[in-house]
């Protein structure tokens, strides 16, 4: 157990003591595809998409990549992970066409930002067959429903769709080192439904065996820590004028009794509403950070404060498409669900309005509505029913 001190300029700074159990890494190696091991596609771009071509490899995948940024991480022949796995990605099988990657892999990972998964899918519908399993790594609170709802729109039906927890925390080194800074030794994965998760169990267990299928997909969306609190932590709380600005936001509309300093105590408060309201078991925060990574300790802020930070802030630019991203994603699909529930989540919609004005999206009706769930129309007990089966 250790104390550690920080300022007190902003919302996530205060004294604690915490306890930090270390958690072994996990390590690959690379080797030739084994024999028997099925191709894997990834498509997307980024440091995320490399990383896992090198974890997949170093597990002894075939791995086949649709690089969606439309150019090649230069002139290496392979691209090798270090750090908290190590693997290498020859790079012969990077940018293949569509047609050639379904045609040779059943099972596609999707790293990708959820703001081009409508593209995506129009782009490999074509392609797609019953035999296929899409995997979203990440993808914010019903990724799966609506990645499937884009391949119904393209007359693709009968594929099988997941979305899973994030498990690396990775940043490009050059064109051809990865460095991996941490591997989740926890994630939780679903489909559209727990029969349709009971179906993808096999593929993504094999592919990752540190996720387990999560009870619904909303309870794998609430328990993906970091897009829930990025708003707080990376975007508003780095600075102390617009941390103090939300927490007055957020204290306005709340009653004088329960008004609070504590942005993680109101956001944990509501987020449970939603998960009691919509007859889903929600693991807290404190608890989950504890499976991913070994941190102990009694709070939420405490959990979160926790988690070893990597690499450099982004730049304001990067900042505000990731803000953009996880708001649209996760905090407008808790907005709309709590208000067909009939609960009040001043914490949610005080985060919603403020990232609304710094990123000039108007995020309540071009974010991750009902409508582009395909839950439109429906009761709050008709969702329970989708959700749990």
């Amino acid at each position: 157990m250790f104390s550690r001190e920080r300022g007190k300029d902003s919302p996530r700074d205060s004294l604690m003591t915490v306890a930090f159990a270390p958690v072994k890494s996990i390590q690959t190696i690379k080797t030739s595809p084994r024999p028997g091991f099925p191709s894997v596609g990834i498509a997307g771009s980024g440091p995320a998409l490399l990383t896992l071509a090198c974890y997949l490899s170093g597990r002894g995948y075939p791995v086949q990549v649709l690089d969606r940024s439309n150019h090649l991480p230069g002139q290496a022949s392979s691209v090798k992970a270090e750090g908290a796995i190590s693997g290498q990605y020859d790079r012969e099988t990077f940018n293949v066409k569509p047609e050639d990657l379904l045609g040779q892999c059943a099972h596609v990972v999707i790293v990708a930002p959820p703001s081009t998964y409508k593209e995506l899918a129009w782009s490999i519908s074509p392609w797609l067959k019953a035999k296929h399993t899409v995997i979203l790594y990440g993808g914010g609170i019903g990724a799966s429903l609506e990645f499937e709802k884009h391949l119904l729109t393209n007359g693709v039906c009968g594929v099988k769709v997941a979305e899973m927890d994030p498990l690396f925390h990775a940043e490009k080194q050059n064109a051809a080192t990865i460095k991996v800074h941490a591997m989740r030794q926890w994630g939780q994965f679903a489909s559209t439904s727990p029969a349709a998760t009971f179906d993808c169990d096999g593929v993504v267990k094999r592919l990752f065996p540190k996720v387990e299928p999560a009870s619904n997909l909303l309870l794998r969306g609430l328990c993906d820590y970091q897009s829930i609190v990025y708003p707080v932590v990376e975007a508003f709380g780095a600075d102390a004028e617009m941390g103090a600005a939300l927490m007055e936001l957020i204290n306005s509309t709340y009653e004088s009794e329960d008004q609070s300093n504590n942005i993680f105590q109101h956001l944990e408060s509501e987020i449970n509403s939603i998960a009691d309201a919509y007859s889903t078991a929600r693991i807290s925060t404190t608890h989950n950070i504890r499976r991913m990574y070994g941190a102990i300790a009694a709070t939420p802020e405490q959990a979160v404060s926790m988690v070893p930070k990597y690499g450099q802030a982004a730049p304001w630019q990067d900042m505000v498409r990731t803000l953009s991203e996880i708001v649209s994603t996760v905090y407008v699909p808790l907005y709309e669900l709590s208000r067909l529930a009939n609960l009040r989540t001043p914490a949610i919609d005080s985060v919603i309005n403020m990232s609304a004005v710094m990123c000039g999206v108007d995020f309540l009706t071009h974010g991750r509505t009902l409508n582009r769930l395909g839950l439109q129309g429906l009761s709050q007990r008709e969702i329970i029913r989708k959700l749990n089966g």
